[in-house]
């Protein structure tokens, strides 16, 4: 049980903090540089000004910024909207207590140069979870409707997966028109009202422990954020992003959880059909000097990680994926760029650890089952020093490497683990680099159709597949080099799993 108050974020001065939880017990508060939380008829307002239980002297101490930042220490009973209002400064560091939930979005603020804003942890157990999800597993949540079952999550977008019991029973089967819900755990979310209806011979809520609703927000919203680090944090249950964001640049983001990801509707197709998204982390358009590493990414809709762009002039550079273990996604690392005059510049894909593509929730229910560990997407951009090296790419529902175009001169492969079972390794699609008819995805637009033929329509020399058995032939395609060797490998065992 909530107790009747408490103190929602524990800075600076514990002699200023006893004082005021003393002098005001019966109105809970915290105080920032502009202003004070209260809590009023159960609900938390805003106030200008010093609180009264906090004196000057009290107040100067407590702000009295030290050299090497301020530390932050978010208890479990501040909201992210509390989180998204301190005057965090660069050096600053926000961290949130080990084993607590938080619900919503985190805004990120900027450092500088050599002083970076960290948002990580304190204390001890599990990772501090930031999830965009409304928790719906009350009886009294929902109310039977014409045959289903219908529960108002209060977002204001769209809802794009239903997760059952924390992931132990899966999650429902999202459809895009209300008339298409017709078997168990069909679920269709209102484009206006945001409600879910949810075909079920019973109330959910008696099936499941634990009904979470993912809405279309991403967990994290750095865009245009500069000099941030993200440590030891959980994300999870949004129907966005895990991280994303575009025009950044001296971004970390290491030894976090980033899971159940994505399903969202990003637009409608002239069809009327919704075309669904969500990465574990993105980096959209223009970003530079980013380093993800030793992170564990898994049960995303699209991409555990990426960068991506089709704006014009888009410029992507010093970017580093590196020690990563990523499973369960339709796609473990996937990159293209299709905007005139962008550049790609410097990307390494290092000693990273990818299993089961396509193995996750969202595999069943895309229109376009194409699962791999590296999705290369028709890239038009001017790209250099792409090296992928010392990685395991281990099984996937449809192939281990898809390349829709050639620009292997900029690409260098050296020393990784290909591990095929009946799938290919590769599927190359041999498209040019110009004068594409469709850029992909933008030419979902056009047309609901992910078919070979299409895709192979427009090429300048044969596609080809090479199968689990062609190792050798595709390392020399790829123009790899190193101990990749079927014989090398064949005897080596796979690195245990971490999950």
């Amino acid at each position: 049980m909530r107790k009747s108050f408490t103190l929602t974020v524990l800075f600076a001065s514990a002699a200023c903090l006893t004082a005021l939880a003393g002098k005001n017990a019966s109105s809970p508060a915290h105080q920032t540089a502009s202003g004070y939380w209260v809590e009023e008829a159960g609900m938390k307002k805003f106030k200008v000004g010093r609180h009264p239980a906090m004196s000057a002297a009290e107040a100067e101490a407590a702000y009295k910024r030290p050299a090497s930042g301020k530390v932050w220490n978010v208890a479990r009973a501040m909201s992210l909207d509390e989180v998204n209002t301190l005057e965090v400064m660069p050096g600053d560091k926000v961290l949130f207590e080990c084993g607590g939930v938080w619900r919503g979005q985190l805004l990120p603020r900027s450092g500088k140069p050599g002083h970076p804003v960290v948002y990580g942890a304190f204390g001890e157990g599990a990772k501090p979870v930031i999830e965009a999800s409304w928790d719906k597993s009350g009886v009294g949540d929902w109310r039977e409707a014409d045959g289903l079952w219908v529960a108002e999550a209060g977002a204001s977008a769209d809802i794009g997966n239903i997760i059952f019991d924390h992931g132990a029973n899966g999650c429902a089967f999202k459809k895009c028109f209300l008339k298409d819900v017709k078997d168990d755990l069909d679920f269709w979310c209102d484009p206006k009202t945001f409600a879910v209806h949810v075909k079920s011979d019973a109330n959910p809520a008696t099936r499941f422990k634990s009904i979470e609703l993912c809405e279309k927000k991403h967990c994290i919203d750095e865009s245009k954020m500069h000099d941030v680090v993200y440590d030891g944090l959980h994300l999870r249950y949004t129907a966005a992003h895990g991280i994303g964001g575009g025009s950044v640049k001296r971004i970390t983001v290491r030894n976090c959880d980033i899971s159940w990801i994505g399903g969202g509707y990003l637009y409608y197709d002239k069809k009327g059909n919704g075309v669904r998204y969500g990465n574990g982390i993105e980096f959209w358009a223009n970003c530079e000097d980013v380093v993800v590493e030793s992170n564990r990414v898994w049960e995303c809709w699209d991409a555990g990680l990426t960068n991506q762009s089709n704006k014009d002039g888009a410029v992507q550079r010093n970017i580093v994926w590196r020690g990563n273990e990523v499973w369960n996604c339709e796609y473990s690392y996937e990159y293209w760029q299709q905007g005139e005059a962008a550049r790609t510049e410097n990307v390494l894909v290092e000693n990273n650890i990818f299993r089961d593509a396509g193995k996750g929730w969202g595999h069943r229910q895309r229109w376009n089952p194409n699962a791999a560990h590296l999705m290369f997407y028709d890239t038009t951009a001017q790209t250099a020093g792409f090296v992928i090296r010392g990685n395991l790419f281990s099984r996937s529902a449809n192939t281990l490497f898809r390349l829709f175009n050639d620009w292997r001169k900029s690409m260098t492969v050296a020393d990784n683990r290909w591990v095929a079972g009946s799938e290919s390794i590769c599927r190359f699609h041999g498209r040019p680099t110009e004068g594409l008819v469709y850029k992909y995805p933008d030419r979902l637009d056009q047309m609901h159709d992910d078919n070979l033929a299409e895709i192979e329509s427009q090429t300048f020399s044969q596609p080809r597949v090479f199968k689990a058995d062609e190792l050798e032939p595709f390392l020399r395609f790829i123009g790899s080099r190193g101990g990749e060797s079927a014989a090398a490998r064949a005897a080596e065992p796979l690195p245990a799993a971490s999950y």
